[in-house]
């Protein structure tokens, strides 16, 4: 029986296998090395794209502070910072930190939105202002704005106050330095904001209730100078309408009860002023559309206040007239619709010549009159009982009305004013208008300011 033997593979048919198997393994080696050479070039372009920038440090004017500036050398990713560098590491890595965590995600948020869109436009911009209290203390006050593309802006404010004896940071609790204090703070700022015309009639909200609450994190964006206590809000926080950073100001003076000892201020005692003499001013039967209007430029030229006693006839007739009158800061008084003598009228008569008066002054002025005057100084008890109103005369009669004598009218000033006189003349004679400028130069003179009749009583009634 013959044997058959496998016929024997050649040599070079191994040789062959092995090189493809020697290529295949190398071929590998090199794309994972490529693969991987790419996402550390990748990790690597990412992290200079976070660190591209030229960094600069200035003197500033302040002594031990300067000014560092960081600016984007990479044109897809545009950004300028400024933050201030003290003597304090732990206050100068506390602002970096902050700044370089906006800056950080501004960069991340370009990156995603590149991804997006590789011809949208952002930048970043970090500026700040110092401010500066007993020479020591600095409040850095920074202002963040943000953009990327056109519908997306950002304005916001971080604060850094910082103790250069002490070489450290100081904190809201350090200056408000118990949970007391910090409820009257709350209060003290509510009170600021109530008087804020952009937010005194919204002081009833939801957002306003909750940046106020006494809360540490609601006041951490605050700036102190010698005079004044600022707290930051960034935009939206206080009403969706109030699109910029807003700054509420406390006076120092206010607070100074609540403020720890190193940050107080010294509060002036009031010093107390010797009796002022005053006098009041007062002018019946207008308004006129020639006298009255020549009246309030003298009374302007001195910065006199006084009192007009207004005929209701009158002021519908020169309504703009009566308007200036307000406007201007004087005050008014009822003086019946047609002059009458009350008196001789019923009480019906009465009340229909004062409620036409009232309705005529509060439709041109806004306002309603705080006095009543009577015609001819008429009255009794049953006249006064028609009117809540306080009832007004005078005490000095400058007789104008009778001698119409620019001259004269001095004259009866000069001999019968007094200090708390109430001095009666009329808005609707041209000789009282002449002569009103030297009888307020010899008031003057003789140390005389003036006042409306009701901060009269009020001062009359604090004695």
């Amino acid at each position: 029986m013959t044997t058959i033997h496998p016929k024997k593979k050649p040599r070079w048919v191994d040789l062959l296998l092995i090189c493809a198997i020697l290529s295949l393994t190398v071929l590998t080696i090199f794309l994972v090395s490529m693969r991987n050479g790419n996402i550390s070039s990748n990790d690597h372009e990412h992290t200079a794209l976070a660190a591209s920038a030229d960094i600069v440090k200035e003197k500033t004017k302040y002594n031990g502070i300067y000014i560092v500036t960081e600016k984007s050398t990479n044109k897809n990713a545009p950004y300028t910072i400024q933050y201030p560098k003290t003597s304090s590491k732990v206050f100068n890595q506390s602002v970096k930190d902050t700044i370089h965590k906006v800056r950080d995600q501004y960069l991340k948020d370009m990156e995603k939105s590149l991804q997006k869109d590789d011809q949208i436009a952002g930048n970043l911009s970090i500026t700040y202002k110092t401010i500066i209290h007993k020479k020591k203390y600095y409040s850095f006050v920074l202002t963040q704005s943000i953009y990327i593309g056109k519908d997306s802006k950002q304005k916001t404010v971080k604060t850094f106050m910082y103790d250069q004896k002490n070489n450290k940071q100081i904190l809201l609790q350090d200056v408000i330095p118990s949970q007391k204090s910090l409820t009257q703070l709350a209060n003290a700022v509510k009170d600021a904001m109530s008087k804020d015309k952009e937010l005194k009639n919204i002081m009833n909200t939801p957002s306003i209730k909750k940046a106020t609450k006494p809360l540490w994190i609601n006041f951490e964006n605050y700036s102190l100078t010698d005079q004044t206590l600022t707290i930051y809000y960034n935009s939206s926080i206080l009403s969706k309408n109030i699109t910029k950073i807003k700054a509420v100001h406390i006076p120092l003076s206010s607070i100074n009860n609540i403020v720890a000892q190193p940050y107080k201020v010294k509060v002036k005692k009031a010093v107390q002023k010797k009796p002022t003499k005053v006098v009041a001013l007062t002018f019946d039967d207008g308004p006129s559309n020639t006298v009255t209007p020549k009246v309030l430029k003298i009374l302007k030229k001195h910065h006199a206040k006084a009192t007009f006693f207004m005929v209701g006839s009158q002021v519908n007739a020169n309504p703009k007239i009566a308007k200036q009158v307000w406007k201007e800061g004087h005050e008014i008084g009822n003086h019946s619709y047609t002059h009458a003598n009350l008196k001789q009228l019923t009480n019906a008569q009465i009340k229909k010549q004062l409620s036409m008066t009232n309705k005529a002054i509060h439709k041109a002025t806004g306002h309603n009159p705080t006095l009543f005057r009577p015609p001819y100084g008429s009255v009794d008890n049953r006249v006064r009982s028609q009117t809540k109103l306080p009832t007004v005369l005078w005490s000095v009669d400058t007789r104008d009305w009778e001698h119409r004598n620019s001259k004269k009218l001095l004259s009866y000033v000069k001999k019968y004013t007094y200090p708390g006189a109430i001095v009666l003349m009329h808005d609707i004679h041209m000789p009282t208008a002449n002569g009103l400028d030297n009888v307020l130069n010899y008031l003057e003179k003789q140390g005389y300011t003036f006042v409306t009749v009701s901060e009269l009583n009020n001062m009359e009634k604090k004695k």
